[in-house]
């Protein structure tokens, strides 16, 4: 299994030194991009050589999704041209997956029902998946926890809604902070694993990178990722503290027990 960071191309040459695999980078913030600053960004990840194989903070925000009137028709147009910009964008960096977490985007909206919310996300997750296989990448849907969104807090109801969307390309993903914040089952991940297509990993505590003391329950997260084969990399998504050279460097050795899978 592979290794790697949330962060961006200005922490490749520390990412490199230390012997991380790829970086995960901002969906969002790439779609931003003028063709200038994506130029010069990719020259950074050109000079050293690791992929941005996963991308993560999807949508922009205030992003709309949901049509009250039911009518998307419009709103999805709108998905599918920013989602190509993002994945013609990171699929040249080497993405391989994209996480759709983006929980105040896709948070169930006053007026609308659960029903009506999973029929016009699956709707949204149809076309991103689309677009993704356009480009030879899948995406996620990722599970959040209850006090940051009101919407898909589990890895079952997020293979449910990739399910539901009716392509191949939507999948889902583990976020082992939001995992614990949930109380999710571990045990239940096997049922899910042919949907089931990355991980994220901050200790459960206080989000920040494991240390020597998290080894049990590292040990327990890489044990049920052993039933999930079709996991092939994680990524931190954490503090930094006290920075990012130093949590990096100390946590590093930690992650040992993932490149086994």
């Amino acid at each position: 299994m592979k290794i790697g960071v949330c962060t961006s191309p200005d922490k490749l040459q520390l990412l490199s030194g230390l012997g991380y695999d790829y970086f995960e980078a901002s969906f969002s913030w790439l779609a931003s991009l003028d063709d200038s600053e994506f130029s010069k960004q990719s020259a950074i990840v050109e000079k050293y050589a690791i992929a941005a194989e996963a991308c993560n903070l999807f949508f922009k925000g205030g992003m709309k999704l949901y049509a009250p009137d039911q009518n998307q028709d419009e709103i999805l147009k709108e998905v599918a041209e920013y989602a190509d910009k993002g994945f013609a964008r990171i699929s040249a960096w080497g993405g391989k997956v994209a996480v759709i977490g983006s929980g105040g985007v896709r948070a169930i909206k006053e007026g609308m029902t659960r029903e009506e919310t999973d029929r016009q996300f699956a709707r949204v997750l149809n076309v991103c998946g689309e677009v993704a296989d356009k480009y030879g990448m899948v995406v996620t849907v990722e599970p959040l926890s209850a006090n940051e969104c009101n919407y898909i807090h589990t890895v079952g109801e997020g293979a449910s809604l990739a399910r539901l969307s009716g392509n191949k390309s939507v999948g889902v993903m583990v976020d082992f902070f939001h995992h614990a914040r949930n109380n999710d089952s571990l045990e239940s991940m096997p049922e899910y694993s042919d949907r089931l297509w990355h991980a994220h990993y901050a200790r459960p505590l206080d989000r920040r990178v494991p240390e020597e003391g998290d080894m049990e329950h590292l040990k327990i997260c890489a044990e049920a990722l052993k039933k999930c084969p079709n996991v092939k990399r994680v990524s931190l998504e954490c503090g930094w503290s006290p920075d990012i050279e130093t949590a990096l460097a100390l946590t590093r050795p930690c992650l040992e027990i993932f490149k086994a899978i």
